[in-house]
C-alpha cells in the first residue's frame, strides 16, 4: 500500500510520482491512499507510524519507509526481494 500525495496518474509531490515510478518500472501491483483527501488520517498516521512524511510504502502491513528508502532498497538490490509477493509476472 503506498499512502502518497495524489494518485498514481497525477502525483501531487516529486517524492510521491518517484516511488509510483519505482512501484510501476518493477511491475508491483499496489494499492494506494491519497492522503491529501483526509487531514485527519495524515496527522494520525504520522504518528502511529512514527514518520512524519509522505509517501510512505506499507508492505504486509509494516511500514518499510519514504522515498528516499525506497531508492535505497533498489540500489542494495533488495527491492525485489521485499516484493516478490506483488510483482506482476
Amino acid at each position: 500500500m503506498l499512502i502518497m500525495k495524489g494518485t498514481p496518474d497525477e502525483p501531487k509531490c516529486g517524492f510521491s510520482g518517484k516511488v509510483v515510478a519505482v512501484l510501476k518500472k518493477f511491475k508491483v501491483k499496489f494499492g494506494f491512499f491519497n492522503i491529501l483527501e483526509d487531514n485527519e488520517m495524515r496527522e494520525q498516521l504520522k504518528v502511529y507510524a512514527k514518520w512524519k512524511t509522505y509517501p510512505q510504502l506499507w508492505i504486509k502491513g509494516k511500514l518499510q519507509g519514504g522515498c528516499d528508502i525506497v531508492e535505497e532498497l533498489v540500489e542494495d538490490g533488495e527491492f525485489e526481494d521485499l516484493l516478490k509477493d506483488f510483482i506482476e509476472k
